[in-house]
């Protein structure tokens, strides 16, 4: 192509301007490409002679722009550097043209993908396929006409036309997965974007690629792709495998058990057609997916001899071909954190987007809290050194270094072994020593509490048994830092070699440079706990239910980075779920997820809770927060058991008090028939299944049974909610947050405390009435719904007509008695 026909006349001019104010040297800019002329109209220059600075600047660009770079040689044949920049953004639809400094010649090494012009969604056209004789009526066997459910399509379909951010509350049975995937795929289809759905639980991504997409690809008139994306460790590494299958004999060899797993993974795999984990259908230990599982940096990419048949790399494939991406929170979050701790925008999971839709929204910034989080934990830190170096294991990377080399007539293999032998495997076992002695004394100093979990307030860090600390913690960082100086140096051994020989030992040299990022990745986690000193972070060590201690952080407010690093980069976000408002609006929801202006719709369920459900508070019990609370409130949970001898979900705000429950009641329903399954002692899958199957059980739960159950019918038509689910004040993040707000001037109770509880409670109140046909009863234990002030705003949050009655525990038994009669 001609430089005329790339480039509009008016632009010509100002780039060799701009090519002699820069002396003639290289210029990187980028330019826009008009819709309807195809030709560059506008750019930005980007860079003067420095390649370096061109993949840090060209981290934002989008399909339709293109890289324009000049060779003052005016030899036009694209070099290495440039091939590479050009793959890499070409896989973005954007383009990259080498002109000479003149703009008389130009040659396009990448053709830029044209924009499309915008194509707005069509209301009726969407809304006609929800009405009755409409495409979904006809596919979908159980289909109900739901206003709700067009106002909440409308709702969608404005978001995206508009650019919008729109929080959507709908309650239950509205039919929102519908209402938004018919819109998503719409808006995909005649844009040609991706559109990513995000949700917080697998049943629902699930629901989602196996039910709801399925049912529509038959009844939209156009096909469309649909992919649940999975993280990378989800997929089996055939390099991996390779070498594991090259050295089983001196792997495993101390536990014939994981031998013969292994085994049964390579018979596994010659039938597997995705390598993903959810194939298997047999139970794999976690310390054996993990050395055959596929990791980020120690991927060869395309030097890979397995490159072509890599089972993450076909996924990815489908991944960036689809038209609709179902994910879940972490991995969302996971994307968009890689995407913002790296310049190029390849370093993410997800291909470029800007239509999001987070479902289950509730507990996002929950989930966010933790994401952004630096943890430090001794498991990792004892795994990531096994890897490293392992006498036992030939497989880890200094054994495997040490042999081939030992193997080679190569000048500077003395070198390279003397680097081994006295840097690197001493400080390995320095490491290991002093970092053992580190995670005692945070055992000691944990054990000190009783509780288990330490929050770092600035008493306790100024305090001289933290100091002992701080000194362990800081010499292990220096050895850990050491131990990433020693390793850098064998790096620096490999590159002294030449090409031919560097290619020999490709491989090693980019396994050496993950495990050197991975140990400045420690040094820095490590530095960040020690010092606690992070002001908009809560810094806390705490002990696991396995007795592992590590240490945690979480930010105090998510919104300034969710906004920096998501909301800045979106087009449209739908944020919706059952449960956002409190007290009949979104404000608490906007303000922890730092969303200002957006569109706003409440929709009420459209089931009759009128004639399907009523709420029964008991007023005689003692206050849910007085110390006479538990055992008289055990003890009406019992009668209420026997009573109703199964079809029960019982909801607990704490383990401790569902331990203390089950040990007071199982005994007495065991001798009755009636079977406790509580949550801990068995898996929630487990629990779930054995309660639709049977009779007569009950179904002990806590926080995570609050939401994401989904029983319908008369397997489930009682629910009991012990007490009102307000966050535990000594928990580390809502202890921060609650002085912070304090410190601001605010009300931590209102602010904070009232808020959470009330989105759960209305969680844990969603549970019961699941279809249309669900009839129940809901019990609450907890008298303060009444008698506090703040209970109202409980009861202003239940679905409207719901029946609300007040009674003490005789007259709760009879009518438990009478509803179980009927």
């Amino acid at each position: 192509m001609t430089v005329e026909e790339l480039f509009a006349k008016s632009i010509i001019t100002n780039i060799r301007h701009d090519i002699q104010e820069a002396g003639g040297q290289e210029i990187y800019l980028i330019g826009d490409i008009d819709v309807d002329t195809g030709k560059i109209m506008d750019y930005t220059l980007l860079a003067r002679g420095n390649l370096k600075m061109v993949p840090a600047i060209i981290s934002d660009l989008k399909p339709g722009q293109v890289i324009v770079h000049n060779h003052p040689s005016s030899d036009l044949t694209p070099s290495a550097a440039d091939i590479r920049i050009a793959s890499r953004m070409g896989n973005q639809g954007i383009g990259f043209i080498i002109i000479d400094n003149d703009l008389n010649n130009a040659y396009v090494v990448v053709e830029p993908k044209i924009p499309h012009r915008e194509v707005q969604l069509d209301i009726d056209e969407i809304i006609e396929f929800f009405e009755p004789g409409g495409s979904l009526s006809q596919f979908l066997n159980d289909y109900e006409y739901r206003e709700q459910q067009l106002e909440v399509v409308r709702e969608v379909i404005n978001s995206f036309n508009n650019h919008e951010f729109t929080l959507i509350e709908a309650g239950t049975g509205t039919g929102k997965s519908f209402a938004y995937l018919v819109p998503a795929l719409f808006w995909a289809k005649k844009n040609e974007k991706t559109v990513v759905v995000s949700t917080n639980t697998i049943n629902l991504q699930e629901q989602l690629i196996y039910k709801d997409l399925v049912l529509l690809k038959k009844a939209l008139s156009f096909d469309f792709k649909a992919v649940m994306v999975k993280g990378r460790s989800n997929y089996i590494c055939k390099r991996k495998i390779k070498h594991l299958e090259q050295e089983l004999n001196n792997y495993f060899d101390d536990d014939p058990e994981k031998q013969v797993q292994f085994y049964k993974v390579l018979d596994w795999l010659e039938e597997s057609k995705s390598g993903s984990k959810s194939e298997l259908n047999f139970v794999v230990d976690n310390e054996i997916w993990n050395e055959i599982a596929s990791e980020t940096d120690l991927c060869l990419r395309t030097n890979c001899p397995f490159f072509d048949t890599c089972y993450f790399m076909k996924a990815r494939k489908e991944v960036f071909s689809a038209d609709i991406l179902i994910v879940n929170h972490h991995l969302l979050l996971s994307d968009i954190m890689l995407k913002s701790e790296y310049s190029e925008r390849d370093g993410g999971i997800l291909p470029r987007y800007s239509n999001l839709i987070i479902d289950e929204a509730h507990n996002f910034d929950e989930i966010a809290s933790r994401h952004l989080g630096r943890p430090f934990y001794y498991k990792l830190l004892h795994k990531y050194l096994n890897k490293v170096y392992y006498p036992k294991n030939r497989l880890s990377l200094i054994p495997r270094i040490r042999n081939r080399f030992s193997a080679t007539n190569l000048k500077n293999k003395k070198e390279v072994l003397k680097i081994i032998d006295t840097e690197i495997v001493p400080q390995v076992k320095r490491v290991e020593e002093q970092s053992h002695e580190y995670f005692q004394k945070l055992n000691e100093f944990v054990n000190q509490d009783g509780e288990g979990v330490i929050r770092l307030t600035q008493d306790i860090i100024e305090g001289e048994a933290y100091s002992k600390i701080v000194d362990s913690g800081d010499t292990l960082l220096g050895n850990l830092n050491n131990l990433g100086i020693y390793l850098n140096n064998l790096y620096e051994e490999f590159m002294t070699l030449n090409s031919s020989d560097i290619s020999n030992f490709e491989e090693l040299i980019i396994e050496l440079e993950a495990y050197i990022n991975r140990c400045q990745h420690f040094a820095k986690s490590l530095e960040f706990n020690i010092k606690a000193e992070e002001e908009n972070y809560v810094f806390w060590i705490e002990k696991d239910y396995n007795l592992n201690v590590k240490q945690e952080n979480a930010p105090l407010k998510v919104s300034n980075i969710i906004d920096k690093i998501l909301w800045e980069t979106m087009d449209n976000v739908i944020l919706t779920s059952a449960t956002l408002t409190v007290n009949d609006n979104f404000n608490y929801f906007k303000t922890i997820l730092g969303i200002n202006k957006c569109s706003q719709l409440k929709i009420e369920s459209p089931f009759n809770y009128s004639e399907q459900a009523t709420l029964i508070i008991s007023d005689d019990i003692p206050p849910a927060n007085s110390k006479k609370y538990l055992p008289v409130a055990t003890d009406i949970l019992k009668e209420m058991l026997l009573l109703l001898r199964g079809s029960t979900l019982v909801l607990f705000t704490s383990y401790s008090m569902l331990n203390y429950c089950t040990k007071k009641i199982e005994p007495v329903l065991k001798d009755d028939g009636i079977v406790i399954l509580p949550q801990g002692r068995y898996p929630r899958k487990y629990i779930l299944e054995t309660f639709k199957a049977n009779s007569n059980q009950v179904i002990f739960g806590t926080m995570s049974f609050w939401e994401g159950v989904d029983i319908k019918g008369d397997d489930l038509r009682y629910l009991v909610m012990m007490k009102l689910p307000f966050p535990v004040p000594t928990e580390p993040v809502s202890a921060a947050r609650m002085e912070q707000l304090k410190e601001e001037g605010k009300n931590p109770f209102t602010n904070f405390s009232l808020p959470n509880a009330v989105i759960r409670f209305k969680q844990g109140f969603g549970r019961l009435i699941r279809s249309s046909k669900d009839t129940g009863k809901i019990i609450c234990l907890d008298s303060r719904i009444k008698t506090k002030s703040y209970g109202r705003v409980f009861l202003n949050s239940i679905p409207s007509g719901c029946p609300v009655k007040v009674m003490d525990k005789t007259v709760l038994l009879q009518e438990l008695h009478n509803s179980k009669d009927k």
